[in-house]
């Protein structure tokens, strides 16, 4: 049995069915193993919240966020009108150029009790690793390896690390997909 960690390092059978253009149409973010187990509390996050989705144009959480996204209306962060409740992101921030700018600009768009949401990938697959990433269909590179800093992978960025040093309390773990889950509530 494939662990559960490094489904998506293997490509296993589940995985490719999980992402298969069908499955991306169909589930969109709830295709991933990471966002499935932690489905309860983004549902408790997101009920009756004002919401953005960054980088969900392909595949949004659900309807009635606002999708910020180089395929929609909005393009940035600062694009949108307004506070937000909260921001949730998976598989995109690995994709900026500038994560600590966006991070900034995020916590200027949630209101006093505003949440950032996160689910990127992990340093645990190769094959996501910056400068490693290959796929045809999604031809924007990783400029961005993620850990934990219990990890301390010099080179790599410790996500729960770089909130914490800019006033959010963090709660992050590996979640499977080779994928890390974040929950930041602003201070």
């Amino acid at each position: 049995m494939t662990d559960f960690l490094h489904d998506a390092q293997d490509r296993t059978e589940s995985w490719q069915r999980r992402h298969s253009p069908e499955a991306i149409l169909q589930l969109g973010v709830w295709r991933w193993k990471g966002i499935q187990k932690h489905a309860g509390t983004i549902l408790d996050l997101i009920c009756g919240k004002r919401v953005i989705d960054f980088g969900g144009s392909d595949g949004p959480l659900r309807f009635g966020s606002i999708i910020v996204d180089q395929k929609s209306e909005y393009k940035t962060l600062c694009d949108v009108p307004g506070d937000v409740d909260v921001i949730f992101t998976s598989h995109t921030l690995e994709h900026l150029d500038d994560v600590e700018g966006w991070l900034r600009q995020a916590r200027e768009r949630v209101n006093a009790n505003g949440v950032l949401v996160i689910h990127i990938p992990a340093w645990t697959c190769e094959r996501w690793r910056a400068d490693q990433y290959d796929n045809p269909m999604q031809p924007n590179r990783h400029r961005h390896t993620f850990c934990l800093a219990r990890d301390a992978i010099p080179g790599y960025c410790a996500i729960d690390k770089l909130l914490a040093e800019s006033d959010w309390n963090v709660a992050a773990d590996y979640c499977g997909d080779d994928s890390i889950f974040l929950i930041a509530r602003k201070q």
